[in-house]
């Protein structure tokens, strides 16, 4: 019965976000990457595991350039379906200009440990106040994430639109601890 609700509430979140303009969807993302730049949690991460935006989540080449030109090393997951994600260090190079589901090639990349990455950027369909994330369903974020260091910082980056009262919850979920929005950093509870 929760994969059905999950699955009704994340065609409403991606409605809710494809109703937001690219220059609204822009200038959130840009707003989003200036709070994170000032939080303690980037500025102390040498290594970072991101994501490569889709159209329809909060964009994140801006925060790979900056972190590359700090010198930070920046980690991308890749699905392994009998490991799960597994991450990605990716040097500076030319990304794909896409809106579907890119992941590293193993052939150009080399593989770190979970426990190597101290500021996790998750995406999400939505969250709530809780800090219970939803997915794109299929738990990977879950399932690493319940792996990582505990040393680790992991902060959940939305569009404000996509915060609900409250989200069901299943017992693997892993609650975040903070996100950020266009309307800045919170702590959840």
């Amino acid at each position: 019965m929760a994969g059905v609700k999950k699955g009704a509430l994340r065609d409403e979140m991606r409605a809710r976000v494809a109703r937001l303009s690219e220059e609204v969807r822009r200038c959130a993302s840009q707003s989003m990457e200036k709070i994170l730049f000032d939080r303690v949690e980037w500025k102390q991460a040498s290594v970072v595991g991101l994501y490569l935006s889709l159209t329809d989540e909060p964009q994140t080449r801006g925060l790979l350039k900056v972190a590359w030109a700090e010198g930070k090393t920046v980690c991308f997951p890749k699905i392994d379906l009998g490991v799960g994600l597994t991450w990605w260090e990716v040097s500076k190079c030319t990304l794909p200009e896409t809106g579907t589901l890119w992941e590293p090639s193993p052939d150009l990349s080399t593989r770190r440990s979970l426990e190597q990455i101290e500021l996790f950027i998750v995406p999400g369909r939505a969250f709530d106040s809780r800090g219970v994330r939803l997915g794109r369903g299929g738990g990977h974020y879950d399932r690493a994430l319940s792996r990582r260091s505990r040393m680790s910082s992991v902060i959940g980056m939305f569009f404000a639109e996509q915060e609900l009262e409250e989200l069901p919850s299943e017992p693997h979920d892993i609650p975040l601890p903070a996100v950020i929005t266009q309307l800045g950093w919170r702590k959840l509870s």
